[in-house]
């Protein structure tokens, strides 16, 4: 169907079933981040025939326990809400059920029969999501790491949206109403894309057939605009903010532009993990444990928006310090200055975590809906092989495209 996209990742490595319904699109207007999350909250608790959290609860458990939860995602400029259950597969119960069947039944009623009356969410329900939405962004401040990196982001995109964390922002969601939260859900259901993937021991034709009754509908195919980039700045801007917290922190922002699909990315990946991605990294050797300057000392990369950022915790006493050695790092791997034990370590550190990982049914999800979006799939054995492949040339490479946009520092000195 058009714009309703079914993966089936069919497997009897894992006892339980695992359905994700992400809903994904552009966003043009900030303050709907904000309302596609709390329209997440809305249609996880209740449902027209499920009026209130213990009815879904209890539905949950005639599902045989099964676990059910929204979110809300960003992959560059694509914004998602998504639907995810886990139910246990019918091959290790007792009795013969229908439970693959049940169980699209019960997505059918929560993301299609909303508690929408007369054009808007009803008043006491929605109250409720916004309130608690209201308090968990309230809170967000408390978290100084989140606090420091959204304040970062918001240094150094340009674009509104970017800045903006994908949960949204408290000062956009006061204005949000019943009304217009029912029109964003409308619009959600018909326009968005959807992308269904499917983990489990089951067939293409039993997940047709359950599927069915869904009253998904075909909708104009919209290529998205995955990813979000922005030319270098000749200038670095600075921001410095002060808070009487335990520990500084100090974040910096770098513009590195690598294609999502192209094989520079497995090069670029390396690139992080060498840099501050791990605790072999660099940063986390001569930042952290060698002259004992941060307590933490990261880095990590969003190759969707082409950023790479550097957070740490400090002493405010040693900031410019911080400043210059993570420069040297950055500068090292520019140069190519790179110990080939030190990189084969690495490389044997993210291919073990890999395999690791695929043996998580929610991670085979996730990737499964990232080659939905992206339409770029690469199997286990060639990833590995790619990053097997890295060369400390293709290190330097990528080092020499990363160049500083953003330095903010949450100053927590005592007054």
């Amino acid at each position: 169907m058009d714009g309703v996209n079914l993966t089936l990742k069919p497997t009897k490595k894992y006892k339980t079933n695992q359905i994700l319904i992400s809903f994904t699109t552009n966003i043009k207007n900030q303050k709907e981040i904000t309302a596609r999350t709390l329209l997440a909250d809305l249609l996880e608790t209740t449902s027209l025939h499920l009026p209130t959290q213990r009815d879904v609860a209890l539905k949950l458990s005639e599902l045989y326990g099964a676990s059910f939860g929204t979110s809300v995602s960003r992959y560059g400029n694509v914004y998602g809400v998504n639907f995810i259950i886990n139910v246990v597969n019918d091959e290790y119960l007792a009795e013969t059920t229908h439970i693959l069947e049940d169980t699209f039944a019960f997505l059918n009623e929560v993301i299609f029969s909303p508690q929408i009356k007369d054009g808007e969410f009803v008043a006491d329900i929605f109250q409720i999501q916004k309130q608690n939405l209201q308090a968990f962004l309230a809170s967000l401040d408390d978290n100084k790491q989140g606090k420091a990196l959204t304040r970062m982001n918001a240094l150094y995109f340009r674009d509104q949206l970017q800045q903006i964390p994908a949960v949204g922002q408290l000062e956009d969601l006061s204005g949000i109403t019943a009304k217009q939260m029912a029109q964003y859900y409308h619009k959600m259901i018909t326009e968005d894309q959807v992308n269904i993937v499917v983990s489990g021991d089951v067939t293409r034709q039993q997940v047709k057939s359950a599927i069915k009754v869904m009253p998904f509908v075909a909708r104009s195919h919209k290529q998205l605009d995955l990813v979000y980039s922005q030319p270098d700045s000749t200038l670095v801007k600075y921001s410095d903010e002060h808070e009487n917290v335990s520990q500084s922190k100090l974040n910096l922002a770098y513009n590195l532009p690598v294609d999502h699909d192209s094989q520079d990315r497995f090069a670029a990946m390396v690139f992080n993990e060498l840099f501050g991605g791990c605790a072999l990294s660099l940063l986390f050797q001569n930042v952290r444990e060698k002259n004992s300057l941060a307590y933490y000392a990261e880095s990590d990369y969003d190759i969707f928006r082409q950023e790479l950022w550097v957070q740490t915790g400090i002493q405010s006493e040693n900031k410019e310090q911080v400043i210059d050695v993570v420069g040297q790092q950055l500068s090292q791997l520019r140069q190519g200055k790179i110990q080939q034990e030190q990189l084969d370590k690495i490389k044997a550190s993210m291919i073990n975590s890999y395999i690791a990982r695929s043996d998580s049914q929610s991670v085979d999800l996730s990737k499964a809906l990232t080659t939905s979006l992206t339409g770029v799939l690469t199997p286990p054995k060639q990833w590995i092989a790619n990053i097997t492949a890295v060369q400390i040339e293709d290190i330097a490479r990528i080092a020499n495209r990363a160049h500083l946009q953003a330095v903010y520092f949450l100053d927590g000195r005592q007054d």
